[in-house]
């Protein structure tokens, strides 16, 4: 995955909908003249109100939950890593020194084991970059989904290699 998030800031989009309300103001104006005037007072502030406002609040909440979510399914994956690496247990250790030692060992040879190494230094960085990046008020809707379609498939990308790896270190054994 490229180091650098896919989110551009969406294009201003054409406000046509802007055009037809001063077309038809100017009209209502140059027919109805004084009492137009005051027809119309209303009616632009509500027109500019409707235009200028944000898109619905919990449409992007919901973007913004899934999001949550997808990260917290990476946040998973390394908390089972960092978990795998470092616990006492005597299950865990026993895993660990035992049956999956390639697992722990950044110096394996192994390609889904580096690829997950990989993908876990990745996952850091990018869990960093998305807290960051979520803190920003003003994200537009299409952003969030692209952010949310990045985030999916890291937190797919980070499973895939965690279970590809631990088979990988579990064939592998204690003789790699």
């Amino acid at each position: 995955m490229p180091e650098r998030l896919p989110i551009r800031p969406e294009p201003r989009r054409f406000r046509w909908p802007l055009v037809v309300i001063l077309a038809g103001s100017l009209l209502i104006l140059f027919w109805f003249k004084l009492q137009g005037l005051l027809l119309l007072l209303p009616i632009l502030a509500i027109a500019f109100l409707v235009l200028g406002k944000r898109p619905d609040s919990t449409e992007t909440n919901a973007l913004r939950s899934s999001i949550a979510l997808s990260a917290e399914d990476i946040s998973d994956v390394l908390a089972e890593y960092d978990r795998f690496a470092s616990a006492t247990d005597a299950d865990t250790l026993a895993d660990r020194t035992l049956l999956r030692p390639a697992l722990v060992d950044l110096d394996c040879d192994d390609e889904a084991i580096e690829a997950f190494h990989h993908q876990y230094a990745t996952s850091r960085r990018f869990l960093r970059r998305l807290e960051a990046r979520l803190a920003h008020p003003g994200l537009e809707v299409g952003q969030l989904e692209s952010l949310l379609h990045v985030t999916d498939q890291r937190a797919m990308d980070i499973k895939e290699a965690w279970l590809t790896a631990r088979h990988a270190a579990k064939r592998l054994g204690t003789n790699y």
